[in-house]
């Protein structure tokens, strides 16, 4: 190469490192949301990539992009080559996902279950003669802990005097379920028909989110003992990689502008595969019934006459409760 072209990549280098210094700033300061504004694409990515750690790693979020920040920045210096850097920060950033690849599937049964241990909760209380919203008051303080938040914020919402359709609607965004749906329709078919049965509507549905979630705790027992042989390869891929970069007699190569190429784009092939893996085993939520809009930060339901509805293991039969009860 000549001085030209390694000057060019080392401006690239510095730009790319200017670039996640401001990064990592910006989540070691916090950032808060502005709901009545829809994320942009990057800010829906991070979100979407953070949802499928622990909560506990989401909570420490910004201490690790800190941390992978510095590891880069001082594995650079160290050796001299940016690569070197950019890829022990990756593997800083990365290593949570690899050690809980199941997460996400574990948090959405685990919600399942606890929507449908609300549902039988909610058709006890409302037995007792009590309308919807003072029912879903009445039950935010003994909700199950997965959806203990949502459900306070519900109630706080039908507290505040918000119109239940609406309540209803943003209760639906922040699941993003369409199993979560299903049962907001109910509610909302509810709240504007007034009809008896409802309580033996909510039952019914509980029953059937039960099931689900007992079928998806099976599905998800036989994927984990393949997430468990992907991340005991990956562990031993890193600590290989990571050994081969200790020995000079093996990354004397990848010390050089050409190496450099190399080594991005083997890190990169590795970081994809893992992506593919991981987005394979995803357990993805079911269809969404209700379309939100996020201009007004609230959702419009649909049942759609004429529309067709996605696929779900819930029956469409069951949903609605009317003027002559529910069905």
């Amino acid at each position: 190469m000549t001085t030209a072209q390694l000057a060019l990549i080392a401006a690239l280098c510095a730009v790319c490192a200017v670039v996640g210094v401001i990064a990592v700033v910006r989540e070691v300061r916090g950032r808060v949301p502005d709901p009545l504004k829809p994320r942009r694409q990057l800010a829906a990515r991070i979100h979407h990539f953070k949802s499928g750690l622990p909560m506990k790693w989401q909570e420490r979020w910004r201490y690790l992009v800190t941390t992978a920040g510095i590891v880069t920045l001082t594995v650079w210096a160290y050796t001299g080559w940016p690569v070197h850097g950019l890829l022990a920060g990756a593997a800083v950033l990365g290593l949570p996902f690899v050690l809980n690849p199941g997460t996400s599937a574990q948090a959405r049964i685990e919600r399942l279950e606890a929507l449908a241990q609300w549902l039988n909760h909610l058709a006890g209380v409302h037995t007792a003669g009590i309308g919807l919203p003072a029912t879903i008051r009445a039950s935010a303080r003994n909700a199950p802990a997965p959806i203990a938040a949502n459900v306070r914020a519900l109630s706080e919402r039908l507290r505040s005097g918000m119109e239940a359709h609406d309540a209803f609607d943003l209760f639906a965004d922040e699941m993003a379920d369409g199993i979560f749906d299903h049962v907001v329709l109910l509610f909302q078919s509810h709240a504007v028909y007034k009809g008896p049965g409802l309580a033996d509507a909510l039952e019914a549905l509980a029953v059937t989110i039960h099931q689900q979630a007992a079928d998806a705790r099976d599905v998800e027992a036989d994927r984990a003992k393949v997430r468990k042989s992907a991340r005991l390869v990956s562990i031993v891929v890193l600590i290989v990689v990571l050994g081969c970069m200790l020995n000079d007699g093996w990354s004397a190569w990848y010390q050089t502008p050409a190496g450099q190429v190399v080594l991005a784009l083997l890190g990169g092939g590795f970081a994809w595969t893992l992506l593919m893996l991981r987005r394979i085993a995803r357990t993805s939520p079911d269809p969404r019934l209700i379309d939100a809009d996020p201009t007004r930060g609230i959702a419009l339901a649909y049942a759609g006459a004429g529309e067709p509805a996605p696929q779900a293991s819930i029956p469409a039969a069951g949903l609605a409760v009317g003027k002559d009860g529910a069905r």
